[in-house]
C-alpha cells in the first residue's frame, strides 16, 4: 500500500482512548528500569526520587499516553531491587511529584499495576511466593547481579482467601494511583506473572472454578478487570496481554482459542484499551528463534501449537470489537506505519527505543534517525544511575530496521 509521509501519518492523528484524549498514537510502554530509592522507613520497599521525574518528563508529549513501570501492588507482588511500589506512605508521596511534572508538559500518565507472582523470591520479599498453582519455574533459576543464584520456589497455590486479599490489594493501588493523580491504571496480564499465572495450563493445574479449562483460567484476571473498573470506572482501565508470550515458562496449550474468548469477554466490559504484544516479541529469543519456537513442535507426539499463518494479532483484535487496541513489540522506524493506516490497531507502544530517545515521538514526526540503545544499562540500581536512564554517552544512530537487542545481546 502506499504511504503517506510519517507527519501525515495516522499516527499523528486524534485517539480517544476510554476517559483520555490523545494528540496521536505513540505510546511510551511500561518498562522496569530499576531506579527507585531504598526506604529507610518501610523494610524491603523502594520509592520514586527525582531522577524518575525527569525520566518521565523528558518522555512526556502534550495528550501523549505514557504507561509507568511495572508498579508492584504489594510486598509479596515484589520481585526486584529498584522497583518502586504503590502501597507506602512514601511510594505515593513519590509517584504524586512524577505525575505532576507529567501532567505540566500536557502528558496522560497510566499506572502499570504488577504482581509477580511465582516470579518472586522471599530473599526480596521476606514471605512466602503466590500462584495459581504449586507449579515452580524450573527453566531458569533466581538471580539478582552478584547475589547467589538459587532455584524458583514452590509458590503457595492460592486460596480463595488469597484470591481476595490480592484482588483487594489491586484495587487499593488503583485507588492510591488516582489519588496521586495518575490518569488510570493498566493490568500486567502478561509476561509470566501473576494473571498469566492463571491464564496458562502448564502454570495453572487447579481443578476448582479457577482452572481445567479455557473459560476458568480466565477467571481470575477478568473477575479482577471488573473489580478495578467498578472501584474506579471501566474507562480507566487497560489490560495488557501477552498471548504469545514464552517468558517465565508460560507454555500454555490452546492459546488462540483461550485468548480470543478472554478477548471477547473483555470486549463486553467497555475498557479504555487492550494492550497486545506481538508474536514476535521476546526477552530472551531473537525474532526469528520465537517465531520458530511457535510453529515448532515440542515433543514427536504433538503437532506444534501454531501455524506460520496463525502468528497474527488479528484473531484477537477482531475479538475486542470496538475495544481500542494498543499493540507493542518490535516496533521500530520502519514496520510502524502500515499496521496503523490499516486500521490493524489504534496505537504502538514503543519500550527498548524509548530508553535512548527521550524524543521519540519527534523522531517518528520528522524522520530524524534512532540512538541505537544499551540494553546493559537497562535495569539498575547502579551507582550511576542517570547514565543510561537520562544521559546517553556516546550514543550512535540505529539503522531504521535494526533486529532488537535481546537479553543474550543479539
Amino acid at each position: 500500500m502506499s504511504l503517506p509521509s510519517s507527519a501525515n501519518s495516522k499516527l499523528f492523528t486524534p485517539l480517544v482512548l476510554g476517559a483520555f484524549k490523545l494528540e496521536h498514537r505513540v505510546v511510551l510502554a511500561p518498562l522496569t528500569r530499576n531506579r527507585g530509592t531504598k526506604s529507610q522507613k518501610h523494610s524491603r520497599t523502594w520509592y520514586p526520587n527525582q531522577l524518575n521525574v525527569e525520566y518521565y518528563t523528558q518522555r512526556a508529549t502534550h495528550a501523549g499516553l505514557l504507561i509507568s513501570e511495572a508498579t508492584p501492588t504489594s510486598i509479596q507482588a515484589s520481585g526486584m531491587p529498584g522497583v518502586p511500589g504503590i502501597f507506602t506512605d512514601e511510594q505515593k508521596a513519590g509517584w504524586m511529584k512524577v505525575v505532576d511534572a507529567v501532567h505540566a508538559q500536557g502528558g496522560v500518565f497510566i499506572m502499570q499495576l504488577w504482581h509477580q507472582g511465582r516470579n518472586t523470591h522471599s530473599r526480596v520479599t521476606g514471605t512466602h511466593t503466590l500462584s495459581s498453582s504449586t507449579t515452580r519455574i524450573t527453566e531458569s533459576q533466581y538471580r539478582w547481579r552478584s547475589a547467589p543464584t538459587e532455584d524458583w520456589e514452590v509458590p503457595k497455590e492460592m486460596t480463595q482467601e488469597d484470591i481476595d486479599m490480592v484482588k483487594k490489594e489491586y484495587v487499593e493501588a488503583a485507588k492510591a494511583a488516582r489519588e496521586v493523580g495518575f490518569d488510570g491504571i493498566e493490568v500486567h496480564g502478561a509476561n509470566g506473572y501473576l494473571p498469566d499465572q492463571f491464564l496458562h495450563s502448564n502454570s495453572n493445574t487447579r481443578t476448582d472454578t479457577y482452572g481445567g479449562t479455557p473459560e476458568n483460567r480466565c477467571r481470575f484476571l477478568l473477575e479482577l478487570v471488573t473489580d478495578l473498573g467498578n472501584a474506579i470506572g471501566f474507562d480507566r482501565v487497560g489490560v495488557r496481554l501477552s498471548p504469545f508470550g514464552y517468558f517465565n515458562q508460560t507454555r500454555g496449550k490452546g492459546r488462540l482459542y483461550q485468548w480470543t474468548y478472554l478477548c471477547k469477554e473483555l470486549s463486553k466490559l467497555n475498557l479504555a484499551y487492550v494492550h497486545l504484544v506481538e508474536p514476535r516479541f521476546d526477552e530472551v529469543r531473537s525474532e526469528q528463534d520465537k517465531l520458530l519456537a511457535l510453529t515448532s513442535s515440542s515433543s514427536a507426539s504433538e503437532p506444534p501449537e501454531f501455524t506460520e499463518d496463525q502468528l497474527t494479532l488479528q484473531p484477537f483484535r477482531a475479538a475486542l470489537g470496538r475495544t481500542p487496541c494498543i499493540v507493542a513489540g518490535g516496533y521500530n522506524p520502519s514496520n510502524c506505519w502500515e499496521g496503523i493506516e490499516r486500521g490493524d490497531h489504534d496505537a504502538i507502544a514503543f519500550g527498548r527505543y524509548f530508553t535512548s530517545n527521550a524524543d521519540l515521538v519527534d523522531r517518528l514526526r520528522t524522520g530524524k534517525p534512532f540512538a541505537r540503545y544499551d540494553r546493559s544499562r537497562f535495569y539498575g540500581p547502579f551507582p550511576d544511575n542517570e547514565v543510561g536512564y537520562t544521559v546517553h554517552l556516546n550514543q550512535q544512530f540505529a539503522s531504521p530496521d535494526e533486529a532488537p537487542q535481546t537479553s543474550h545481546g543479539t
